[in-house]
């Protein structure tokens, strides 16, 4: 089949609500065996230890001390990339336990976006946290920013059990005045308030969280305390680390990072909130044990007293939100953008069709062929071109692929590094791009020099002369406007991809074209070719996919604004799944977002790809009887 399509948009997962012990199992292969790992409902679980200590008490004991205070707060100003403090043991192995065994009481959610995949509960936050404080309204979660994903609605499930047992003591402490302090000691944050968010996130295998900062409305100080299995040691091989990003000359987040937190059980870890500085990441868990943890926020009184009140810096999320020049396409390299004129009625002629024989499949230049395509295009517009290129042309862009991903350590049967080389394949004109809150993947612009010829310059060389000759071209423009009835105004901005399994996404960013234009996105792809790859590849649970989102109508400063730009029912308006020797081409306005989802180290390989936007005009019906094509936008 040339013309396929993939199912009609869902969101990215159905919202479901189980209990915490069946999400631990919920999104891994291995899921007969994950709650066992886990250590779920555990024979050594002292469940009511908890209620038979003072809580409190034991916590001023141990963290009362000036001493140790004054020792972690050293320790908190010298840390790198950023000040942060990691304390354990926190509250000792009875307490740990206890929780772990009432967190499993609570109904989890499955949440998934462009930048996280985990399960979490509603708020587990003191309704009444203190005679200083007042009731705290839930809110509502919306779906996006990775940091504002622990700020859910509460629901009876969640409330229940936060009323009573082990469970509301630690949130009562989280929620106290003596917290408060030891954070505020330790980091030298100055006031905080009373408010608290607070809820559990369990990352099965899969999970992840991509690099952000943290910063909406009055955070001031993020904590997470890790409750982890504590009957064998989390290892780094496991993933799930907390990764810490520093920052370049520019002072933009570095690609990689430099230091990560295992998520060790009883630790607590912290730093304060701040723009352009707090960028962190969970990195993709990779065992068989889940990642459970309760993350919290710490608020400042106004915004006023906040980091980012008074570095005047923008958030990640007001980065991404902002208008142009956000986007990954706007960080590629700018080809010819200028306004063209081309032919654009009656047949391909016959020195066009030379050209493009030379890389398209013969399918795909004969009468047929062309009208199901433009067909197809004008119900949806959208569409995904199988087989596109010839075979020789793909069987070689295939076996390169290959080759690179097996010198790169992304084979199917390659060991597993204990932590990702982020650098890897960052070679023979392949450079790594960034920024990490909004992409990361590498880029090829050629070889710097002339030298041994490696798998790494014959991928990109191969696919630096498919954008050059090809999508580039104007009988390729000529052989869209055939398909699509659309007309590029402009060469496009074109760049070449790779995308590595465990590594590299973009992230859901405004478009950098004006309000008014359309862009008709071209994207060339291929991914190993392998038996059994197609379905894996398909059943989007490894990423890789281009997926496009409506954009909010207009951008709000207003705190209650940033903490739920997203709404709870946004799901994607369409996935493209990534294709081995595919042409993806979507058609959208102003108002819709695009973005590759993070490729899961499960993926059976890399993705390569050539990715072209032309700017078109608004489509426009032939006559006033025939309905005009609509871009793929809030209207679909």
């Amino acid at each position: 089949v040339l013309v396929t399509e993939p199912p009609p948009a869902v969101a990215f997962s159905p919202r479901l609500r189980i209990p915490l012990c069946c999400a631990l199992c919920a999104m891994s292969a291995q899921s007969s065996s994950l709650s066992a790992k886990a250590g779920v409902a555990q024979g050594t679980s002292k469940a009511g230890d908890l209620a038979a200590v003072a809580l409190l008490d034991r916590f001023r004991e141990v963290w009362g001390s000036p001493e140790v205070r004054a020792r972690h707060r050293a320790e908190f100003q010298g840390s790198s990339p950023y000040p942060h403090a990691v304390l354990r043991p926190f509250l000792g192995q009875a307490a740990l336990r206890a929780v772990r065994a009432d967190l499993q009481a609570l109904a989890a959610t499955e949440k998934e976006t462009d930048l996280f995949r985990f399960f979490q509960t509603a708020s587990i936050a003191p309704a009444d946290m203190d005679a200083e404080g007042s009731e705290q309204p839930a809110k509502r979660l919306k779906t996006g920013d990775a940091s504002e994903a622990a700020t859910s609605d509460a629901h009876p499930a969640a409330s229940t059990a936060a009323a009573s047992g082990s469970l509301a003591s630690l949130a009562k402490l989280f929620a106290s005045e003596d917290f408060r302090g030891l954070c505020a000691d330790i980091s030298g944050c100055g006031e905080l308030s009373t408010r608290l968010d607070l809820s559990s996130q369990i990352y099965p295998h899969g999970g992840h969280l991509l690099c952000h900062d943290d910063v909406i409305g009055t955070r001031k100080i993020s904590f997470i305390y890790y409750v982890t299995d504590p009957d064998e040691e989390w290892a780094a091989s496991e993933g799930g680390a907390l990764e810490l990003y520093p920052r370049d000359s520019s002072g933009v987040p570095s690609p990689c990072p430099s230091k990560e937190v295992l998520p060790l059980s009883d630790a607590l870890a912290f730093f304060v909130v701040e723009p352009g500085v707090s960028f962190h990441a969970v990195r993709e868990v990779r065992g068989g044990r889940a990642r459970m943890s309760i993350q919290g926020w710490l608020h400042a009184p106004s915004m006023d007293l906040t980091p980012a009140f008074a570095s005047g810096n923008e958030s990640t999320l007001q980065q991404i939100l902002a208008a142009p020049g956000a986007d990954a396409a706007s960080a590629a390299p700018k080809a010819c953008v200028e306004e063209i004129v081309a032919q654009t009625e009656g047949p391909l002629t016959t020195e066009e069709k030379s050209v493009l024989s030379k890389w398209l499949a013969p399918e795909y230049l004969e009468g047929a062929q062309l009208r199901a395509v433009s067909e197809s295009f004008a119900e949806s517009s959208y569409a995904m071109l199988t087989g596109f290129l010839r075979e020789d042309v793909a069987a070689e862009v295939m076996s390169t692929l290959m080759e690179a991903d097996k010198a790169d350590g992304f084979a199917v049967d390659a060991d597993e590094p204990e932590r990702p080389q982020y650098e890897n394949g960052a070679c023979d004109g392949w450079a790594l791009v960034g920024p990490p809150h909004l992409r990361r993947y590498l880029r090829f612009s050629g070889p710097a020099k002339a030298g041994e010829v490696t798998c790494h310059s014959r991928l990109g060389g191969i696919m630096q002369r498919m954008k050059d000759e090809l999508l580039s071209s104007s009988a390729f423009r000529r052989w869209l406007s055939t398909c699509t009835d659309l007309v590029p105004r402009s060469a496009g901005d074109a760049e070449v991809r790779r995308f590595r399994p465990g590594m590299d996404y973009t992230v859901a960013a405004r478009a950098s074209s004006p309000p008014s234009d359309f862009q008709l996105d071209a994207t060339l792809m291929f991914t190993s070719d392998v038996e059994g790859a197609a379905e894996v590849w398909g059943g989007e649970e490894v990423g890789g996919f281009d997926s496009y989102m409506e954009a909010d109508d207009q951008k709000n400063e207003s705190v209650e604004a940033q903490e739920v730009y997203r709404g709870a029912d946004d799901g994607p308006l369409i996935n493209l799944p990534a294709t081995c020797n595919g042409l993806a081409l979507c058609l959208r306005d102003a108002q819709t977002l695009r973005f590759v989802k993070y490729l899961s180290r499960d993926a059976p390989s890399s993705r390569v790809d050539v990715s072209v936007s032309y700017a078109v005009d608004a489509p426009e019906a032939s006559s006033p009887s025939e309905e005009e094509p609509e871009a793929v936008s809030s209207s679909v």
